[in-house]
């Protein structure tokens, strides 16, 4: 039900859109022809463009659906960030029209002017149109809704309870066979005017006395003799049943639903860069970086570091360690040489960097510091065994160190590694000190994982520039 109602709502919202932004168009040429403001010639085909306007519109249109879901919920930014890109659309439109066509009629001035009022429009009507809407059709056919289940479920479902009422979800209160304890959000700060009429024995009579036309049950993985009996009731009522999905509390881990065909899964990873059009794009981008980069940047890099490595210490001007790639392959990862090698045992290899680490050298510091020391990795780049973004690859022993602690530690594992990565663009780099830190690297490495984009690469790769320019103090 609140799926159709909200694949109407974006639709409706799309159209209205469409046809006042042609009726602009319209009113907007008879004012500038009537005012003399701008001049038309006699042979301007307006309504040629006025189709522009109208494909252009629907076809921007399309942006409210992946926000369709918060439509009526959405910031300034998320509005102002749908107008842009739906303003693009209309005037590409527009111009390839006019170029199409060699039309020296039309006046660019007057489809400028049009764009810089539609652009007010248009951001007034994404603003206010989806909630005047959803007032108009769900007002006066709200469906008033009972939660069954804890207060903890309740609580954690409190801002889809929000979102909803602009569809005219009307919250009524929750049965539950757990007392709330004393504090709980879910009966308190959160919901104020959400009450608890008692156990789910008292379900029928719940659902008798307080006309109750849609049931949520706010726990999946229960028994189905108890599940059963609960739907079974608010079925005999005439209610609507709605399931929610809890199954990321119960295995503590984000899960996803894939449908394939008439089978339906629950997976635990999402993965977009299985999608090989996804990886053809990644890999594009790293070539694309890589290459001037190994070409143009690394030889006279390697030269200036090899000489002052001759002035402040002798050795090897790079330091190959093996590292796990995707699905664990090995590989060795190539760094500057930051450390000293005259006294370093193997034990001492495996010990992270510490602020004032004695066996850092003063210019490796300044490497370190700076991330320089990991520009020969653009050379593991280009031969596809890392990336430009990507989780950070630990020494194998870390490893292993890190996956006693921390159970879905190799599901990082399932993308290329990164010379950078989420967590370095939020400013996490340096030592693994406590658990912690560890847990909050993990976290943002399996979002990057799930989320994964084109865009969002890009963004950690402006995000490390800064965090090139203006190391956190933990970079040592």
């Amino acid at each position: 039900m609140l799926k159709h109602r909200q694949e109407g709502l974006t639709t409706l919202h799309g159209l209205c859109v469409t046809l006042i932004l042609g009726l602009l168009f319209m009113l907007w040429a008879d004012v500038m022809r009537k005012t003399g403001f701008i001049t038309f010639s006699a042979n301007a085909n307006l309504r040629l463009y006025l189709l522009a306007v109208v494909g252009g519109a629907l076809l921007g249109s399309r942006h409210y659906r992946p926000a369709g879901k918060r439509l009526g919920y959405l910031s300034w930014m998320e509005i102002l960030q749908i107008t842009r890109r739906q303003l693009v659309r209309i005037a590409l439109i527009l111009f390839a029209v006019a170029f199409a066509t060699k039309d020296t009629d039309i006046s660019r001035l007057f489809l400028l002017s049009y764009l810089a009022a539609a652009t007010v429009l248009l951001y007034i009507l994404n603003a206010t149109l989806p909630s005047a809407l959803s007032r108009l059709f769900f007002k006066a056919n709200t469906v008033r809704t009972l939660f069954i289940g804890p207060p903890s479920e309740v609580h954690r479902l409190r801002g889809w309870i929000v979102r909803q009422e602009h569809l005219g979800v009307e919250p009524v209160g929750y049965v539950s066979d757990e007392e709330p304890r004393a504090g709980d959000a879910a009966g308190a700060s959160v919901l104020p005017a959400l009450p608890r009429f008692g156990c789910t024995g008292d379900l029928k009579e719940v659902l008798a006395a307080h006309n109750i036309a849609q049931v949520v049950l706010l726990q999946f993985y229960v028994d189905r003799e108890y599940s059963s009996k609960l739907i079974q009731a608010a079925q005999g009522f005439g209610c609507r049943v709605r399931i929610y999905n809890n199954l990321s509390t119960y295995y503590d881990h984000p899960v996803s639903v894939e449908d394939e065909g008439d089978y339906t899964f629950f997976t635990l990873n999402d993965e977009p860069l299985e999608n090989p059009v996804n990886r053809i794009l990644k890999r594009a981008l790293d070539i694309a970086i890589s290459l001037p980069v190994v070409v143009l940047v690394l030889p006279p890099l390697t030269f200036f570091v090899w000489l002052i490595q001759r002035i402040q210490s002798t050795g090897p001007i790079f330091y190959p360690q093996l590292r796990s790639g995707i699905n664990k392959r090995r590989f060795h990862i190539w760094k500057f040489r930051t450390m000293h090698t005259a006294s370093q045992t193997k034990e001492q290899e495996r010990v992270q960097a510490r602020q004032g680490d004695s066996r850092v050298y003063p210019f490796g510091r300044f490497l370190r510091r700076t991330s320089l020391d990991e520009m020969p990795q653009f050379i593991n780049v280009l031969i596809g065994e890392m990336s430009v973004s990507g989780p950070r690859p630990h020494m194998i022993e870390h490893d292993e160190e890190f996956a006693k602690i921390l159970r879905n530690y190799y599901s990082r594992h399932h993308v290329k590694p990164g010379i950078t990565g989420l967590a370095q663009s939020m400013g996490l780099r340096g030592e693994i000190s406590e658990v912690a830190l560890l847990e909050k690297r993990i976290g943002y490495d399996l979002i990057y994982i799930s989320k994964w984009s084109l865009l969002l690469d890009i963004k950690i790769l402006f995000a490390t520039v800064r965090q090139v320019i203006f190391p956190p103090k933990t970079a040592y």
